[in-house]
């Protein structure tokens, strides 16, 4: 937890004017790192045992201290590490690493020693334990475990894990990746991801974050700061590990078996613009990309190759992402045409010809005027390898790719086929005037799509009248005996909710056929039960009854067979364009879960389904719509009429409603199918369940 005194201590340990190591020889080479760095504040170290250590002296206890250490990394064991914690405390140390493993990631005694830890630690801004610390490339402190290889940088990257070892990996990557800080968190046993985020939005030379996800602690708080996060404009990017279904233990409807603890945090990411990878790779490239080219205004990408393989690579890697490539204006292919020869075509992407490879002057009018209409990015495709540079022309490729974005004020940024034929001097060189240099193709057009996918939601969620509906409430517990509702009643209290249902009569068996002739035939006939809650798995169902003899005969089956003594009546709905599944679980992490999906009986068949975290905005359902391949046909597939779509967001909205109206009584809902009507004819709730307590 975060207290206002532990914030201050945290910042302190992040901008150290004097750091502590505490622990034997193995810290040798990751404190000579720090003096070798450039870090100009104090160095203390402690170690009973021998008197000096990268030639400073050694201080037998953190008592005997000169002055407050505003960082310690203490890389003793468990039970020394406890016994230190008080003693920091009561001198009124800022923040403190504990490297010692044996907590609550082991069983026996490990859990009661970290609640100890935690104890001792009082104000302290704890990190892990179980962790290999804190890489701080800013200020050139080492306070990790092994020393790391990163280079001092001014402004960059935070970078959050919960691995000790991808953490450590990552500050000796070779891919000038701008690391501001890299945080091993460990156990969080007293701080977690949110919290290191919450510390560093608001400073402005940490430009994103990239996290290293197991799990989180709290989902509500750490929404409440990616918010923050989205707001300020500096991008969360997330490799998220672990993915697992949680459909076994919330398997009393169809609506759990497609929402399971992965499509939850991909809820979780998409709602708050969160940019998921899949590899650590696409991570650094991520990371490299906002931070020296930054967010992109739009989609609009101009592609400079010298190739006409890799033009269509550029086409085809920016097809996921959803990229534009304008094609060049009547103006434009006339001004470009002027420094191309006859038989070559004026596209994007431009394939450039080797006739003007490694010439600066025309290739610089040609980027210009391809960045001057139409652009939201400039990006190159080309080898940098710096054994061959003087004889590829890369340099003044790059160098005219550079000075076209700056004459146009559009971003641009390079990247080459494999990741080895890139020249990290050219690297260090350009990265500082603002083009970046990806190392990869896919990894590349990976990273520029899901930033401009970051952009646009920021966009959407700023130009909102509120945004207090984005972050995830806190999850409280449902009171015990939790029940069904019979589909009447169900259906009933979402009608008060704007669902529409049918105009149905809930009767005894004995008045099914008085009821059918007062709706009118042909009917439907539904056992009405709260314990018979799949009524097709049972034979609950007759469809299509055209007279009350029919009527008769099917409800005396059911009860003969079920034993039931009510029934639903109601009108046989119209044939559909689509039928939908609309659904809310309830996850103790992630609080109510929407999901709208194609339905009807083969509803897990097809596990075409979109989740949705509530609360919920209109326009974010009808997206999510939108990304569902049953959204085909609601758009009218192969001349049927088209779906209406306006009706079914309403739909969605109504059960939201619902939902959040007894978010401390609702167990799960679940409508399937709701019949889409053709449009302007509207939606129909043809089945409910609702559990509540």
């Amino acid at each position: 937890m975060l207290t206002e005194i532990r914030r201050k201590n945290l910042q302190r340990a992040l901008n150290p004017r004097s750091v502590c190591y505490v622990g034997g020889s193995f810290l040798e080479m990751t404190i000579r790192g720090t003096l070798e760095s450039g870090f100009d504040g104090d160095v203390w170290l402690v170690n009973p045992k021998t008197d000096e250590m990268a030639g400073l002296p050694c201080f037998k206890s953190v008592d005997d201290l000169p002055g407050v250490p505003d960082a310690t990394f203490i890389g003793v064991n468990r039970t020394v590490t406890n016994a230190t914690l008080p003693r920091l405390n009561a001198m009124g140390a800022g923040g403190v690493i504990c490297y010692a493993a044996g907590y609550s990631e082991i069983g026996g005694d490990g859990p009661e020693l970290e609640e100890d830890l935690k104890a001792s630690a009082g104000d302290l801004a704890l990190v892990g334990p179980n962790c290999y610390g804190i890489a701080n490339q800013l200020h050139g402190v080492s306070l990790m475990a092994l020393p790391s290889d990163g280079l001092r940088v001014k402004r960059g990257c935070a970078f959050i894990g919960q691995s000790g070892s991808l953490c450590h990996a990552v500050t000796r990557n070779a891919r000038s990746a701008p690391l501001a800080y890299v945080i091993s968190c460990g156990n969080q046993a007293v701080l977690d991801i949110a919290d290191y985020i919450d510390v560093l939005i608001d400073d402005p030379v940490i430009t994103c974050f990239a996290l290293f996800v197991e799990g989180l602690p709290d989902i509500p708080r750490f929404s409440r700061i990616a918010l923050r996060a989205l707001e300020a404009g500096k991008p969360i990017i997330a490799l998220k590990s672990g993915v697992s279904d949680l459909g076994a233990s919330m398997a009393m409807s169809h609506t759990a078996s497609l929402a399971g603890d992965d499509e939850h945090y991909q809820a979780l990411f998409d709602r708050l613009g969160i940019i998921r990878v899949t590899t650590p790779v696409e991570l650094l490239e991520t990371a490299k990309f906002v931070t020296h080219t930054g967010v992109p205004a739009g989609r609009r990408l101009k592609g400079f190759t010298c190739s006409g393989g890799d033009n269509e690579m550029i086409a085809d890697l920016s097809a996921p992402y959803g990229l534009e490539l304008p094609q060049p204006t009547e103006i434009q292919r006339a001004a470009m045409q002027e420094h191309m020869q006859l038989y070559t075509s004026i596209s994007n992407p431009l394939d450039f010809n080797t006739t003007n490879w490694g010439n600066y002057d025309v290739l610089l009018k040609l980027f210009t005027e391809a960045l001057s209409e139409n652009a939201d990015l400039g990006l190159l495709v080309i080898e940098s390898s710096q054994a061959h540079e003087e004889n590829l022309g890369t340099r003044e490729a790059l160098e005219a790719l550079r000075d076209a974005g700056k004459a146009t004020g559009v971003p641009v940024a390079q990247t080459n086929h494999f990741s080895e034929n890139s020249s990290a001097a050219d690297r260090e060189a350009l990265h500082a005037t603002g083009l970046t240099m990806m190392q990869g193709m896919r990894e590349g057009m990976g990273a520029i799509g899901k930033t401009c996918t970051f952009g646009e939601r920021q966009q959407t969620v700023m130009a909102r009248d509120s945004r207090d509906d984005l972050a995830i409430p806190a999850v409280s517990p449902l009171p015990d005996g939790v029940h069904a509702l019979d589909e009447w009643a169900g259906k009933q209290a979402l009608k008060a909710h704007g669902l529409p249902v049918p105009d149905g009569r809930a009767v005894a068996v004995g008045d099914a056929a008085l009821a059918a002739d007062e709706i009118g035939f042909p009917v439907t006939l539904k056992v009405l039960s709260d314990t018979i809650l799949h009524k097709t798995d049972v034979s609950g169902v007759a469809l299509n009854l055209a007279d009350a003899a029919s009527v008769e005969a099917a409800a005396t089956d059911m009860v003969s067979r079920l034993g039931i003594d009510r029934v639903l009546v109601e009108p046989m709905a119209p044939k559909p364009v689509a039928e939908l599944i609309i659904g809310v679980t309830r996850s103790e992490q992630f609080g109510q879960v929407l999901v709208v999906g194609a339905g009807g009986v083969l509803v897990e068949l097809y596990k075409d389904a979109e989740c949705l975290l509530l609360p919920v905005h209109e326009d974010d359902v009808r997206a999510a719509i939108g990304r569902l391949k049953i959204a085909r046909l609601l758009g009218g597939f192969r001349g049927a009429p088209r779906g209406d779509l306006d009706a079914l967001v309403a739909a969605v909205i109504a059960v939201a409603r619902y939902a959040t109206d007894h978010r401390d009584t609702l167990a799960e809902l679940e409508i399937n199918p709701l019949f889409v009507l053709p449009e302007g004819e509207g939606v129909v709730a043809v089945d409910a369940l609702i559990r509540e307590a």
